[in-house]
């Protein structure tokens, strides 16, 4: 995998603030691990600033492939989360040779080689507090499980947590939601499922009624929960990042008490008051504007900003051979518009979109950079003199503004 991993990052841009760390390690099983090995990568924004939380990115069962579903530590628009709030990106990825119990149940060992995996990168780092900076938890299918696990072990260390999909035998058994429910309570918590995950026929249907199970439970005891049901998806992760990064920034800014609360049913905003606080056909949400986000997503999919104000990216371009120029970026996408397309420009005229086509999903199955933008590099096979800039479009079409313009002899 370190190969695997090394060519991803290799082709991202070249341009990096200063103080930007990317590390990686491979934690071996201990006495009694049921796992074959673990691989972690941790991206930091700032390594000369202090570590404020540790953004955990947990994939679900079967074994991970970083060919399909590299580690977002290198997505431009997970990067964007965590350089706003000063938060490692951490992405672990286990092996198996059996069942997803043999990561997804903390005692498998998974919990030993998070707290190795973060107190090597805080050591590697030179970030001390990265060892016991608190969690914000996004996992998908097993990695949920794993996420509700955790929660219910270190409830104190955990900020906010997504669940996309997954849990029906923590959420299913009702010993593990009387203890859980009263820990995560005050925790801000959001749910997201696919609306094909709510039939008998999906294999992902046994997780749909333990969910509502719980939603309901923890409503009533006031809990800050949010369920949004994915129209367009069955199990996968798909456009779901939109409302997962921003569920997390308005944590994050400390928007999130005492928050909104919106109908289920009619997708409206209530009133806020006591009477709402405690009742399971209303979701709790952050703020207004994830309310918005949550109206729309819930109709469509997907999110689309009416206007954002993007930042220009970075750009680098050098001839490296008579005939070759090469062109590397950097982009900073905003979080509720996210990525869809570079957009190379030669001489003031558009030469070259690279990403996804119109309709197609921000990520992949497990919420990974998809492969159209995983390259952040561009080969213009010149001879003769010019004058380049790139700018970017998000989910909406919206253009960034211009790189600075770099001529190249």
């Amino acid at each position: 995998m370190k190969l695997i991993l090394a060519l991803f990052f290799a082709s991202l841009a070249a341009i990096h603030a200063a103080d930007e760390r990317l590390l990686s390690l491979i934690v071996p099983p201990g006495e009694g691990d049921r796992f074959e090995h673990a691989e972690f990568s941790c991206w930091l924004p700032d390594a000369g600033k202090p570590v404020r939380t540790v953004i955990i990115h947990q994939h679900g069962c079967t074994n991970a492939s970083p060919e399909k579903h590299p580690p977002i530590t290198g997505d431009w628009h997970w990067r964007a989360l965590a350089r706003k709030h000063n938060c490692a990106l951490l992405v672990p990825m286990y092996h198996v040779a059996g069942g997803c119990d043999e990561w997804n149940n903390p005692d498998s060992g998974s919990e030993r080689a998070l707290m190795t995996a973060l107190a090597d990168f805080a050591k590697q780092s030179g970030c001390a507090e990265l060892k016991d900076a608190p969690w914000v938890l996004w996992g998908h299918s097993g990695g949920s499980s794993w996420s509700a696990q955790m929660i219910a072990r270190h409830p104190k260390r955990v900020l906010a947590a997504s669940f996309r999909g997954g849990c029906h035998k923590q959420f299913g058994d009702p010993e593990f939601r009387a203890r859980f429910g009263p820990l995560a309570r005050e925790i801000p918590l959001l749910f997201v499922w696919g609306k094909r995950e709510t039939v008998p026929t999906s294999s992902h249907f046994v997780s749909w009624e333990p969910m509502n199970t719980m939603f309901r439970e923890l409503r009533l005891l006031g809990g800050h929960v949010c369920r949004v049901i994915d129209p367009r998806s069955e199990h996968n992760c798909d456009d779901s990042r939109l409302m997962s990064i921003n569920f997390f920034d308005a944590v994050l800014s400390g928007e999130s008490k005492p928050g909104a609360l919106a109908s289920l049913e009619k997708l409206e905003m209530k009133e806020l008051s006591g009477a709402y606080e405690i009742d399971p056909s209303l979701a709790w949400m952050p703020n207004q504007r994830l309310a918005q986000m949550w109206q729309e997503f819930s109709k469509t999919g997907t999110f689309k900003t009416e206007s954002a104000p993007l930042n220009a990216p970075l750009l680098e371009a050098k001839r490296e051979s008579p005939e070759v120029i090469r062109l590397t970026w950097s982009v900073d996408p905003a979080l509720d518009g996210g990525l869809r397309v570079v957009r190379v420009y030669r001489d003031g005229k558009p030469l070259k979109d690279l990403g996804l086509k119109d309709g197609a999903y921000l990520a992949t199955a497990r919420d990974s950079t998809p492969e159209e933008l995983r390259v952040a590099t561009f080969i213009d096979n010149a001879k003769k003199p010019h004058t380049y800039a790139v700018s970017f479009l998000d989910n909406a079409g919206h253009e960034s503004p211009l790189s600075a313009k770099v001529k190249v002899e």
